[in-house]
């Protein structure tokens, strides 16, 4: 049961990876576009916007994956000084910093793409694109990493060392 749900649970922190792959690919795409269309003399409308919502959404939606695969930078160097149940409780609390605070983002980012959803607000660029849909990805990525972080903290508090190895 358990190790099911750790793999359907790492399967979405998977596809949030591939989905920041593909938002840096279409950050490409409109870069490219963009390139051949200065030449011909053609500008492609909204093209910045849709450039700075992709990286926004690159990076929240890899967050997760990146977590899980140990890419992020930690800040180790006292944890790595302790021994025991220091260690252990050091990484237990900043695991459930992390988990609190990243809740907190996820709840905030749904409230606010919901206001934005009710208040039928739009982007003030060139493109009148309705912000809820590029909120999304804030939204998203910023509940993966919840999860991922909910995840690894639950690992750490019922292992008998207090480390998720899919972290280090």
């Amino acid at each position: 049961m358990i190790s099911r749900l750790r793999h359907g649970l790492n399967t979405l922190f998977n596809i949030g990876g591939w989905m920041g792959a593909c938002f840096v690919a279409l950050i490409a795409v409109i870069i490219i576009i963009q390139v051949i269309g200065r030449e011909l003399g053609y500008q492609v409308r909204g093209a910045d916007d849709f450039t700075a919502w992709s990286v926004a959404a690159s990076i929240f939606f890899a967050l997760a994956y990146t977590l899980k695969k140990g890419g992020h930078i930690r800040v180790t160097l006292i944890i790595e000084r302790l021994r025991g149940r220091s260690a252990r409780a050091a990484t237990l609390i900043s695991l459930f910093v992390g988990t609190l605070v990243t809740g907190m983002l996820a709840l905030s980012a749904i409230h606010l793409v919901a206001d934005s959803y009710r208040f039928e607000e739009v982007a003030q660029g060139l493109l009148s694109v309705p912000l809820w849909i590029p909120q999304m990805g804030l939204l998203l990525g910023s509940l993966l990493l919840f999860l991922a972080l909910l995840d690894s903290f639950l690992v750490a508090l019922f292992t008998a060392d207090g480390t998720d190895r899919q972290t280090r």
